[in-house]
């Protein structure tokens, strides 16, 4: 148990001030200090924070001195630094100078040389700029008000405002993260109230634009013009952005129109790229002034019209339910949405409003973009916390009726996975220097660790997969007679014995360290109450809902639904067509924004056969040129189909590339990159992003750019398996970034306001503590001094004569005093205890003082609660700082970059740095898995090229809610699972396909394989002609086998959290079929893949051959096994699983290398794989002919189109002779006698005898190759094994690593003829 100290309220940083010895010495109170703090000069901030005695003033000439040690040995500056600074400080000498009425000159040479200094090199002066504006020590915002104020007709004003626009819109404002808050308090001076400043200074300068006189003789008007006219439309946009009340001038409409009558006005270019870029402006501008609108309240607006069709499963009219506040979490606004539920969400009947995807189904948005962000936030946040709300709704129901329950040990939430931990404490709640404020939860050991030792209860914590750090946790406590949740996460899961709290320090109590989940008050308010009153709960962890993974994104499109923000709306959502003549008009899909000038080319050198040739492809180049195919087909490495693609992808703004399995995809989006990097300083398109769902397919695809000699790889994300990238982390990169001057004095003054909010917060949890056992008088005093003060008087130590009374306080007294109530004394109101104290604080009664006394100390921890509400409000802003400080040296770092790689979740967790990456390109790689919020999240600001790579008819995204999914009845008018690329490419119903180009030619299969896929899926695949030379597979008569047998399958076990199937007569075949394949020499297990499409399958399968193979799991199948609920902590451990040494049966036991790994993987985990020998297990065999998960065609699809060399599959045809590809599959197969009961095995050396195993037993009896396995088989058994014939009978074994039991060697004995 935990000593009373180490219960109650505490900071992380300790109690103890400590001795700080001469470091007062020599001061006095009152003195002021000007010697300048030594630890905040070197190290950058000081631990003695505003207790500090030195001086922490930092200035002009002292700023980054103080960030780092280092600062201090700065080398000597150049003569370009050097110049750089002159003109710094010249330009300041103007900013600290008032600014004269009328002064034209000043305002140019203002504005002019603040451009100057931002396209400059110098980052500290880049840095100092927008802060030396905003400080009121100086004229900044005087200056900005002179050029606001101006009016005139010339062209002299349009001279003076486009530097000006131009400085307030430069990247090295609007993209430093540092600087943000010096940029956003400029932005809201130049706004004024409600954008009374800007709006009409920008209208008047819009109206001199379209009058200014421009044509083909006036080259610099019309130079003038585009500059002014894209730096006027983003400070709009910036505006609007920061400043919300500005959406709701007046006079905003008709700025934008008059922006708009500009690029229309006579004598402009409309091709020019500066008007195509203020036209994107507009639309945005349109849409924030659209939504703007749409949230004021109108009068007369009814929802009378809320009848109306159904979904597409009913043609019943129906009532289109609206998000009208039936809870308070149910808004029409999806940006006032909390993203976890609340409670009284939890509790409510009503059904969640979620809309259709089907956009010809009502809903209550008219704009297309905000009813599809809309909807895939609403669908995808119910995927991820739905069934959780569900199960939290009726777990509540039951602990009402029975507070046994959070005693109860066995309490299951239904069918959703999580764990339990009853009799759940809050103990005590501390603050963290990095992670905040946080609270320990303690709990029962769980019984599997009671009667362990400390060290083995370690060992059990840290294998066990429970409580990892993110996990969402809720604790379930009663309040009276009402339930009440609070959620958190997992901060910290700490396992150490040697440490006061954690899992595995103490024998009877198991502690994790948690913080709230939200950042709301209420929920504070909650957790100081439970830990104030000790309540004990039920403890729930959810282990597969990771705040982490679906949070970011849910963000990212609240923020895009705010700012209005769609990126290619118009090929995202294609308008509907009511004719056929319509429907069969192609898209004209431009070319990016970056290459839409008339002589832009693209560089095909890097992909040439022959690189001192020349090969320019221009931007709007047709994909069915046939001149310019032939051409790039002959001379490049690219087939026909992938000339096409390459062609499409480069010419199109917006363009889909599907590849069908085997065709290349990734080896095309190789050579894309090559061709992008070429232009790309011609382009300036910044890095590139690539964007992948899982953290595998990305590792690959960045691995193939740095062996074809693309060094500036970043990788953001720590998930990384390959040794190739570990120097190419961001993390590690970022290390040998430099911090600029103002950054190291920002980090300074922010660690010190964190130490002296952290001291705030320490006390206030103290005094909570105290209040929470005893309140003393010294926890009271202030309160009542403040709010009862006639009431405090009475309790003065002061008597009226003036002397002070020594010995016991007179509260003290006053408490232990005794008035018995007398006989006819009813129970009076608190109010009433009040007034009585009030009048008389000694007449009350001794149970009414107690009553005082708590309801006094009630009121201060409210007041303490708020209090400690705001500071850690504080903190975390402060925290934010040093993450925004810390985010813009990794986004110069990114800057830097050819390419950065990052999942589609890390993307939408780093969105606040890479939306200010100036990036113009972005590949999406495995676009048909992802989910289209995803998609959604990984269109940057900046983007003007998007292109996606996939196949809609593989894999589609994974949901949690199949109730969402279009595989399900229900999920009909939802589709969540529905990829964008699938959307788009097969088209909705009254909208045509988008356009998509498909590669054609495989280099994976053998055509006998690549025929199944090719006859019921791609009619237009063709074989390359190296397949044609895919040798036969060693000892099996057949290259392509189906199996067929009617041993029945296992039901799903009772445990909701292994509902799966398995077939364990197929387990038992398939261990026999991958024991003889290996035992041929020719294949070594890691040329063997194992599939099967149940996790339940999957853990059979591994359990069965991992005394012979060393099983390797992919990092996505781990993670499915743990959410089903199977046990993967039972691998033997490394130094015990070994391989038998040479024939000798003597020698050493060695360790299994990695070529000696067998792969045995789900079927959705194996997509984008292949192996040269695929063993299927299809598992279902029932009579009622249900195939379950196989019953799409894309899981049909990748599960028959990853061997090489050769497939087999095992299972019941009956059973999937109901499933249409199926059928046709069979019938295939049928037609070349590739179906039966039993499978040939074949005899290299003797190809005419037949030999046909049906039953798992028969290989040990048949197998042309077989050995006794240890001392204790059957004699051994002849076979065909002569080394006449066997490629290496020496090692025919070594592929196949075979033990007997744990750290027992196998013996091998090889049969003579």
């Amino acid at each position: 148990m935990a000593s009373p100290k180490q219960e109650g309220w505490r900071s992380r940083r300790g109690g103890g001030s400590g001795n700080r010895g001469s470091r007062r010495a020599g001061t006095s109170r009152g003195n002021k200090v000007t010697q300048p703090c030594r630890n905040l000069q070197q190290t950058g901030h000081c631990r003695f924070g505003a207790t500090c005695t030195y001086s922490h003033e930092i200035r002009s000439g002292f700023i980054g001195e103080a960030s780092s040690k280092k600062a201090r040995d700065r080398p000597e500056p150049t003569c370009e630094q050097q110049r750089a600074k002159d003109d710094y400080n010249s330009w300041k000498r103007l900013v600290k100078t008032l600014p004269k009425p009328n002064d034209t000159r000043t305002i140019a040479l203002v504005w002019k040389s603040a451009l100057e200094i931002l396209n400059g090199d110098d980052r500290d002066c880049k840095q100092m700029l927008p802060r030396d504006l905003d400080d009121e020590a100086h004229y900044g915002r005087q200056h900005i008000h002179a050029v606001l104020s101006m009016r005139g007709g010339d062209s002299n004003f349009v001279n003076l405002a486009s530097p000006f626009l131009s400085v307030i819109t430069h990247p090295a404002l609007l993209d430093c993260l540092s600087v943000d808050t010096s940029v956003g308090a400029l932005y809201n001076y130049i706004s004024g109230a409600n954008g009374s400043r800007a709006i009409p200074f920008l209208q008047h300068l819009g109206i001199r634009l379209r009058e200014t006189p421009r044509g083909p003789g006036l080259p610099s008007s019309t130079a003038i013009l585009e500059s002014t006219i894209i730096a006027m439309s983003t400070a709009l946009r910036e505006l609007l952005r920061r400043e919300r009340r500005t959406n709701f001038h007046d006079d905003l409409p008709a700025l934008v129109n008059t922006l708009e009558e500009v690029t229309e006005a006579p004598g402009v270019n409309l091709n020019t790229l500066a008007v195509q870029i203020v036209r994107n402006i507009i639309g945005e501008l349109r849409g924030m002034i659209t939504r703007a609108n749409s949230l004021l309240p109108h009068e007369n607006e009814t929802f009378a019209s809320e009848t109306s069709p159904s979904v597409t499963t009913s043609t019943y009219p129906r009532e289109l339910v609206l998000p009208q506040d039936r809870h308070d979490n149910d808004k029409m606004d999806i940006t006032k949405i909390n993203i976890l539920p609340t409670e009284a969400e939890i509790r409510s009947d009503h059904a969640p409003f979620l809309p259709s995807t089907d956009l010809n189904q009502p809903h209550f948005l008219l704009d297309p973009a905000e009813r599809h962000l809309d909807t895939h936030f609403r669908l995808y946040r119910h995927d991820c916390s739905g069934e959780v709300s569900e199960a939290l709704g009726a777990a509540m129901i039951a602990i009402e009726n029975d507070k046994n329950v959070l005693a109860d040990p066995s309490f299951s939430l239904g069918d959703v996975r999580a764990y339990t931990y009853p009799k759940a404490q809050v103990r005590y709640v501390s603050i963290d220097n990095r992670r905040g404020l946080e609270a320990q939860i303690s709990f029962p050991q769980p019984r599997s660790t009671r009667k362990k030792s400390a060290a083995e209860r370690r060992t059990a914590w840290e294998e066990s997969k429970r409580l990892e750090e993110g996990v969402l946790l809720c604790l379930l406590s009663v309040d009276g007679s009402k339930a009440s949740l609070l959620f958190f996460t997992v901060s910290q899961k700490c396992v150490e014995t040697n440490k006061n709290t954690g899992l595995s320090c103490d024998i009877h109590q198991a502690t994790i360290t948690v913080r709230l989940a939200t950042r709301l008050q209420p929920d504070l308010e909650k957790l100081i109450q439970l830990s104030c009153q000790k309540t004990r709960g039920l403890l729930v962890e959810f282990p597969s809902v990771l705040l982490a993974t679906f949070v970011p994104i849910l963000e990212n499109i609240q923020r895009m639904q705010e700012l209005s923000r769609l990126p290619f709306r118009q090929w995202i959502l294609p308008d509907r067509v009511h004719t056929h003549e319509e429907a069969s008009r192609p898209f004209d899909v431009p070319p990016p924004l970056y290459a839409r000038s008339s002589n832009f080319t693209f560089s095909l050198k890097p992909i040439l056969k022959e690189l001192k040739d020349g090969f320019l492809l221009g931007s709007r180049v047709s994909v069915e040129s046939r001149a310019d195919l032939d051409a790039l087909e002959a001379r490049t490495h690219l087939d026909r189909g992938q000339c096409q693609a390459l062609v499409a992808a480069l010419t199109r703004e917006f363009a889909f590339i599907q590849g069908p399995p085997g065709t290349g995809k990734s080896y095309l989006g190789v050579q894309l990159m090559q061709v992008l990097q070429a232009c790309k300083r011609k382009a300036k398109l910044g890095p590139v992003v690539v964007v992948c769902y899982t953290n595998h397919a990305l590792d690959q695809f960045l691995e193939h750019l740095i062996d074809i000699g693309i060094e500036r790889v970043i990788r953001i994300g720590g998930r990384s398996r390959s040794t190739k990238l570990e120097g190419k982390n961001l993390r590690v990169v970022s290390q040998g970034e430099s911090r600029t001057k103002l950054e190291g004095y920002q980090l300074a003054m922010t660690y010190q306001e964190l130490e002296g909010q952290q001291r705030h917060i320490k006390r206030l949890l103290g005094s909570l503590h105290r209040l929470s056992k005893k309140p003393e008088w010294e926890d009271l005093k202030r309160h009542l001094s403040r709010e009862h003060p006639l009431i405090h008087s009475q309790f003065s130590e002061v008597d009226d004569e003036g002397f002070t009374q020594v010995g016991e306080l007179p509260f003290h007294s006053w408490i232990r005093g005794e008035l018995p109530a007398s006989s006819d004394h009813l129970e009076s109101t608190i109010k009433e205890v009040l007034a009585c104290a009030t009048r008389n604080v000694h007449a009350v009664t001794s149970r009414d003082r107690q009553r005082l006394v708590d309801f006094w100390a009630k009121e201060v921890v409210k007041e303490a609660a708020d209090s400690l509400f705001e500071s850690v409000k504080e903190v975390n802003d402060l925290h934010q700082q040093l993450t925004n400080i810390h985010d813009d040296v990794d986004r110069r770092v990114l800057q830097t970059a050819d390419v950065i790689g990052v999942t589609t979740t890390g993307l939408a967790r780093r969105i606040a740095t890479l939306q200010r990456v100036r990036c113009k390109v972005v590949i999406c790689e495995e676009a048909g898995e992802v989910l289209e919020p995803h998609m959604i999240s990984a269109l940057l600001p900046n983007v003007e090229h998007f292109i996606q790579i996939g196949d809609h008819q593989q894999l589609r995204p994974q949901i949690t809610n199949f109730k969402l999914s279009l595989e399900s009845q229900q999920g009909t008018p939802y589709q969540l699972d529905r990829s964008q690329f699938e959307r788009l490419s097969v088209g909705e119903k009254g909208r045509p396909p988008f356009p998509v180009a498909q590669l054609n030619v495989q280099r994976r299969m053998r055509p006998q394989i690549s025929s199944l896929i090719r006859e019921t899926i791609y009619p237009h695949l063709l074989d390359h002609e190296n397949t044609k030379e895919i040798p036969d597979v060693v000892g099996m008569r057949k290259n392509v086998f189906w199996l067929d047998h009617d041993n029945f399958e296992e039901g799903a076990q009772s445990d909701v959290h292994q509902k799966s199937h398995r077939n364990v007569w197929e387990v038992e075949m398939v261990h026999a079929l991958v024991r003889h394949v290996v035992r041929q020499g020719v294949y070594s297990s890691t040329d063997i893949a194992v599939l099967t499409p149940y996790t339940g399958q999957l853990q059979k399968l591994r359990a069965k051959m991992r005394n012979d193979f060393e099983i390797v799991l992919s990092e996505r199948d781990q993670e499915t096994l743990i959410k089903e609920g199977f046990n993967i902590g039972d691998n033997l451990p490394e130094d015990d699983q070994t391989v038998s040494g040479a024939a000798s049966g003597t020698n050493s036991i060695e360790k299994k290398k990695m070529s000696d790994l067998l792969r045995v993987a789900t079927i959705d985990n194996f997509q984008g794989e292949e192996a040269k020998v695929v063993i299927l297990s299809l598992v279902r065999s029932n009579k009622q002919r249900k195939v379950g998960f196989l019953k799409t065609n894309n899981r049909i699809n990748v599960l028959l189109s990853r061997a090489q060399h050769g497939m087999y599959l095992i299972g019941n045809t009956d059973t999937y002779s109901m499933q249409p590809m199926w059928r046709q599959i069979h019938a295939m197969l049928q037609g070349t006698e590739s179906v039966g009961r039993a499978i040939g095995l074949c005899c290299p050396r003797h190809t005419e005898t037949e030999i046909q195993v049906s039953q798992p037993d028969d290989f040990a009896r048949l197998s042309p190759e077989v050995a006794a396995i240890g001392a204790s088989q059957d004699a051994t058994r002849r076979a065909c094994i002569a080394s006449s014939h066997a490629r290496n009978p020496a090692n025919a074994f070594i592929a196949l690593a075979i033990t007997t039991v744990r750290n027992k060697p196998a013996g091998r004995i090889v049969a003579g003829v």
